[in-house]
C-alpha cells in the first residue's frame, strides 16, 4: 500500500519576521512541524557534512568540541555570496532527503515546513500551499537584535538584503500572516488551520 503524504504547508518571512512563533502556535493545534534551520544545524554535525564545511570555509568553521561556530560561519557566508551558495548546495540537499524522510512518518492531514529560503530557494514548487509572515522593519530588527546577540548589525542587515523582499514574496504567498502590533497572531494563525483542514480533506 502507497503511503499517504500529508497536505504540504510552507512557512516563510524574512528573519525576525516571526517563524518560530508561529510555529509554536500551530504546534498547539498537534499540526507536525519541520523547522529547516534547526534540522540544518544538527546536519552540520554529521562528518561527511562537516569535512565538506571545513573544506569550503575552513577549520574555524568548528570548535574544539567540533561543534559548528554559527558565529564564525555567519561571517564568512554574508561577506562572500559565492560561498553562502556554495553552503546552501552544500545543506539544501541533505535537509530536502531528511524532510522526506520525516514527511514519511507524519499522519496528521497536514505539515508545516518552515524555511526562511522558501522562494529563493525553490523549495515553494514542492509544497502544497505557502504562506508568508510579514512584520515590520523596525520589528524584525528588534528579535533578530535581541535572540541574535552575536550577530553584529552589518552582518543583520547583509542577511536581510540575501533575502527577497516582501513585495517580491507576496504574490507568491496563498496566505499571509501579519505579526505586527496591529493584529492578533493568535486569531490568524486560528483562521488559517481551520482553513487549511478544510483544503487538506478535500484531498
Amino acid at each position: 500500500m502507497a503511503i499517504k503524504i500529508p497536505f504540504q504547508v510552507g512557512i516563510t518571512g524574512g528573519i525576525g519576521s516571526g517563524k518560530s512563533i508561529v510555529a509554536r502556535l500551530f504546534s498547539m493545534y498537534d499540526v507536525p512541524v519541520y523547522e529547516s534551520d534547526t534540522e540544518a544545524r544538527k546536519l552540520y554535525l554529521r562528518p561527511e557534512i562537516r569535512e565538506k564545511v571545513i573544506h569550503l570555509l575552513g577549520s574555524k568553521s568548528y570548535n574544539e568540541n567540533m561543534k559548528p561556530d554559527t558565529a564564525f560561519i555567519a561571517g564568512q557566508i554574508y561577506a562572500d555570496p559565492v560561498k553562502r551558495e556554495k553552503l546552501n548546495s552544500i545543506l539544501h540537499p541533505a535537509v530536502a532527503l531528511h524532510y522526506q524522510s520525516w514527511l514519511k512518518q507524519q499522519h496528521h492531514p497536514y505539515v508545516l515546513k518552515v524555511a526562511a529560503l522558501l522562494f529563493e530557494a525553490d523549495i515553494a514548487k514542492h509544497l502544497d500551499y505557502l504562506v508568508l509572515i510579514i512584520s515590520t522593519q523596525n520589528l524584525k530588527e528588534e528579535r533578530v537584535e535581541k535572540r541574535d546577540r552575536f550577530r553584529s548589525k552589518d552582518q543583520i542587515q547583509k542577511i536581510m538584503e540575501s533575502q527577497w523582499n516582501d513585495e517580491k514574496k507576496i504574490p507568491l504567498a496563498d496566505s499571509i500572516l501579519y505579526n505586527d502590533e496591529d493584529h492578533s497572531l493568535i486569531e490568524q494563525v486560528d483562521n488559517l488551520n481551520r482553513q487549511i483542514l478544510t483544503k487538506a480533506s478535500t484531498l
